[in-house]
């Protein structure tokens, strides 16, 4: 006994309805994603309580040096996430200077850099003539220090 009243034939053609929705929408995940993906040197800024407004900066003209925590005692400095010493970074900065492009610098520094390394590198800095400089930081919000238990007075 037949079933259908013709013979089935294969069809020549692909559907491609679903394979397009899926596409489109791994497409779509891919566009939400992107922007929040941060790519290059791994800095844990420092955080404040409020932060200041960004100030509107020429691409351009902007230089940014990063400086990661030290690894096995070595720090490592980048320009433009370009690894470099802070000799080519003064020598780089002054040569923008000197053909009057004046340079902004931005730091970028992990909260666990020590303080003399910063110094260095604001140094540095100064000594190429920049005088714009700016030190990005990470906005949010944070508890209030714990004020420390005073001693019992004795009377």
């Amino acid at each position: 006994m037949r079933r259908h009243r013709r013979d089935l034939s294969p069809i020549a053609q692909i559907n491609l309805t679903s394979l397009l929705d899926v596409t489109f929408v791994l497409l779509i995940a891919f566009i939400i994603v992107a922007p929040t993906l941060k790519y290059g040197i791994e800095l844990d800024l420092p955080t404040v309580r409020e932060g200041a407004p960004q100030l509107e900066q020429d691409q351009s003209r902007l230089f940014t040096i990063s400086i990661p925590k030290p690894l096995q005692g070595r720090t490592e400095f980048y320009l433009n996430e370009q690894p470099a010493s802070l000799e080519e970074i003064e020598t780089r900065l002054r040569l923008q200077r000197q053909q009057g492009r004046n340079p902004v610098v931005e730091i970028q520094a992990d909260r666990d850099l020590p303080y003399e390394i910063f110094v260095q590198v604001v140094a540095a800095v100064r000594r190429a003539g920049i005088e714009s400089l700016a030190m990005p930081i990470e906005a949010k919000p944070i508890a209030p220090p714990v004020p420390s238990p005073s001693p019992p007075s004795t009377r």
